[in-house]
Formats: C-alpha cells, structure tokens, sequence
C-alpha cells in the first residue's frame, strides 16, 4: 500500500528530534550537557601523527574545522563517549609550536571550542640520563619509573627525554626516549638504539652517543645527566675501579673500600669501566653542540679540582660535595623543573631545592631513610675568576693551621675532600685577598643554591658525619692523600 502524506509527516516529525539533538536519556527532564577530555589539542612534528580526544554528551552533537593542516573524525556523534581523532596532515619543520586551527563542537548544550597546536621538529630542549654501569641498575630503573611519574601533558612540552643505561650487559647500551603519548594519556617508551658495542670507559663511545644524541633529537639547547659512580678528580688508576687492564695498587683499593654492612651510595663504580674527568671534559668539549648543564647524580662531584676541568664544556654543573645515597635525585619531582615553560626553560635552582627537600624533609620515603643530602649549582664562567685569585692566595705566606680542623665530606682515611672556603680562609692571612675569594666564590656558587642536611652518610666509615662548616665546594689540596696526582691536576697548575 502506497504511503498516504500524513503517514510521511508523522514518520518526519519523529525523525527530526533524533537529527537535532533531542536527549538521549529517558528521562525528559535531563538538560543537555557536553564535556570535552581535553582542553587543547598537541599534535607531534610529523605528518600524519594523532591525537585523541573523547566527547561525551546526552545528546546529538557535530563538529566542524577550518584548517587544511588536519583532519577530524568522526565529525558528528550522539549520546554517551565517542573518541574522535585528529591528524596531522603536513610536518611542523621549525623550532617553535605552531598554531594549526581549530575545532568546534556543536550540540544542544552548547558550543565547545578546541584549539589545535602542532609541536617542532626541533625540541625547545633534549635532555640525556645517562647511567652507566651495572652495580646500581635496580636504582637506575627506580629513578627511569620516577620519570614516567612525571611525564604527562605538559611535561616535557616540546622538549624531549632520553634515557640511556645498561639493562644487560657492560658491554651493551640502550637508547630510548620517554614521551607522553595523548592517546593513552601516557609515558611511552621509545626503543632509538641498541649499541652491541658500547664501553662507558672509552671516551670514543661516550662521545659518539653524545653526538648521535643530537642527530636523533635537534634541539635549541641541551641538558645532560650522569648517574653513576662519581670519585671526582682522582685518577681510575688511583682506586677501586680499573681503567682497562689498569689495576690500583693494593693500598688504593684499601682505601677506597667501603665499611662492612655500610649502605650503598653511588661512589661505587664498576670494575673496568670507568673514565677520568679530563677525558670526559674532552668528550664534551669536541661535540658539536654544548650542554647547558650537568647534573651529576654520582657522589663528590662538587670538587673545585672536577669543575675546574668542566669549565668550557658546560654553562652549569649541579652536584654534591659528598656521597649521594643510591636513591639519586627525585626525578619525579625535578623533570619538571627541567622543563618549564612549555619545556623552553629550565628552573636549576629549583632542582637543587627538591634534592636538598627530599633528603631533609622527606628522607623517610627513600630506601635507606637517611636524612642525608649536600647539593651546590656551580656557574662554570665565574671559575676562570676563582682561579685567577686563589693563584694570588697561593703567592701569600701560608698561615698555620690544624688540617683536622677542617670540615670533611666523606669518610676516608686520610680524608681526601675539604670545604673548600674553610681551608682558605684557614690558610691566608690577607683580608682583601679573602674578601675578594668570597665575592669571586659566590658568584661561582651562588649561595642560594648551597644546600646541605644537618650531616651526611659516607659508607666508608657507615656512619652519618656532621657539617659544622658548608660552602659547597670541596678541595683536596690539604690532603695527604694522592699528593703526586693532585699536583698534576690543572687547577693545581692554574693556581700555583
């Protein structure tokens, strides 16, 4: 039977709603609303990359855009979650996010407006870990899951992390980036490099991932961190770890042992596989680009003798005067501070703060519960300067007095590392020089960022020590210990 006009305009009329949005609920009485996941949309560099993101409403809803540059779909939907997916359709080249458009969400409960930005090719910053060495691998793999607990939507904007370390083997390395990834609303992990032939010892192979490092990640600046052992300026030949088939002497490897049952900090190395801070200086310095700081998660690295030899490689160094407990830093709480502002900026002095926090307020949350943690920001263009008057400080008569009234920061016997102010305001006898030092030593290591517990744990004598004296800043010169190697140093040779 042929359908009479009525029958087309009742059909019509009970068609309509369903079109122009009526309530999915049963209920009549339900107003129409409308949420959106999100709040922008962040499309990465490359073409045909995609972002997610869900509608959810109790009625009919389309959308529209008013760009080239992507696509959306699906463009329309009715009650309940629908996922939509945007795609980039062109690269985004250059050094600076770009503004793509944006997407407008039509329905009964009102209009939405999403706005679409797509992130460079070439990173506001990239940003290395590297932890070499197998003897702290379980902590390793604590401070990597500390990292995915930051990542997220704004962390690290348009920068970009990396982390390399050695899972397997001494003689294999793995290179993977850490990302958010907007539809899973997750850190990924990336798989870049698998090195089959890699020595943390050999100045070549360290260069060469540095160097690969910005050919995989371009970026406006860089950030580098070493998390592994840490003796300072002391020679591999002078102690527990050998360089090669160069072994200590018997009295060396005494030396540098640790107490029994003492807790692990990361002064500890790996047999073979260490490299002297000259050589990594080198390896800085050859690269073609510069870091704009290093912040070494290893033990004693604040050392005038080290930072001395990193001067014009990097612009800052941050680091402890003493052992750092096998915790390491909080990743969690610094990679934001490492990317602020969308990841063009980074905040050093708030990363001090958070090492210094997490071991002077919140110590009972990490392994060991050790309320121990000394952290200093070293500005590497002000040490020239430092140098320039200790070298006049050494011309002046030496004032006497007792080394053992020093303050030290490990616990070694004989102690190796001395608050560096201490000694020299111990030793020289001129005020003018003195006043001079201080202004000299605070630009260099700005007071600020000179942060310290009551006492610090050393595990060669496993026991906590206190700090009656802090600059910051260690110095082995009053030492009895590696005299001969400690003259060969070149901050020896700048300063005498």
């Amino acid at each position: 039977m042929t359908r009479t006009p009525l029958h087309r305009l009742v059909t019509d009329l009970l068609i309509l709603p369903l079109l122009f949005g009526a309530s999915c609920s049963n209920d009549n009485t339900e107003k129409p609303n409308l949420t959106l996941s999100v709040k922008k949309i962040v499309l990465a560099s490359e073409t045909g990359s995609t972002a997610v993101f869900d509608v959810k409403t109790n009625t009919n809803w389309t959308l529209t855009f008013n760009d080239k540059d992507f696509e959306v779909s699906p463009t329309h939907g009715g009650c309940g979650t629908t996922s939509v997916t945007v795609t980039a359709m062109t690269a985004n080249p250059s050094s600076a996010r770009t503004e793509r458009g944006t997407i407008r969400i039509e329905s009964p409960a009102g209009d939405m407006m999403l706005y679409v930005e797509q992130r460079p090719a070439i990173a506001t910053q990239t940003l290395l870990l590297y932890m070499p060495g197998r003897s702290l691998a379980s902590y390793f793999e604590q401070n990597i899951e500390g990292i995915h607990r930051a990542v997220d939507a704004d962390t690290p904007g348009d920068g970009r992390i990396f982390v390399c370390y050695q899972p397997a083997s001494h003689r294999t390395a793995e290179l993977f980036e850490l990302y958010y990834d907007a539809n899973t609303a997750s850190c990924i992990t990336r798989e870049v490099k698998t090195y089959t032939e890699f020595n943390a010892g050999d100045p070549q192979s360290v260069h060469m991932l540095f160097k690969e490092l910005s050919e995989e990640a371009p970026a406006l600046s860089y950030g580098l961190i070493i998390g592994c052992h840490g003796k300072a300026w002391v020679p591999s030949s002078a102690g527990t770890l050998m360089r090669g088939l160069l072994r200590p002497s018997d009295e060396a490897e005494e030396y540098w042992r640790p107490a029994n049952g003492a807790y692990p900090t990361r002064s500890f190395g790996d047999p073979g596989y260490e490299m002297d801070i000259t050589e990594l200086a080198n390896a800085l310095a050859a690269l073609p680009y510069r870091f704009d700081y290093l912040l070494f998660d290893d033990c004693f690295m604040a050392n005038i003798e080290t930072l001395y030899d990193l001067r014009t490689s990097v612009d800052y160094v941050i680091a402890s005067p003493c052992e750092v407990m096998a915790d390491g830093f909080p990743y969690d709480r610094i990679i934001p501070q490492m990317f602020t502002n969308e990841g063009r900026s980074h905040d050093l002095g708030a990363i001090c703060y958070e090492f210094w926090n997490l071991y002077q307020n919140d110590y009972q949350s990490t392994v060991y519960r050790m309320q121990s943690g000394c952290i200093t920001l070293a500005v590497m263009s002000e040490i020239d300067r430092l140098a320039d008057v200790m070298h006049r400080i050494n011309q002046t008569p030496v004032k006497e007095y007792d080394p053992n009234t020093l303050q030290y920061y490990e616990g070694l016997s004989p102690h190796l590392f001395y608050d560096m102010k201490q000694y020299v305001s111990a030793r020289c006898d001129d005020a003018r020089l003195l006043d001079e030092f201080t202004e000299c030593f605070d630009a260099a290591f700005p007071p600020e960022n000179r942060l310290h517990t009551d006492a610090f744990y050393s595990a060669y004598n496993s026991r906590m020590n206190p700090i009656t004296h802090y600059s910051g800043i260690t110095i082995s010169e009053p030492s009895t210990k590696f005299t001969e190697e400690n003259r060969a140093t070149n901050w020896w040779r700048a300063t005498h």
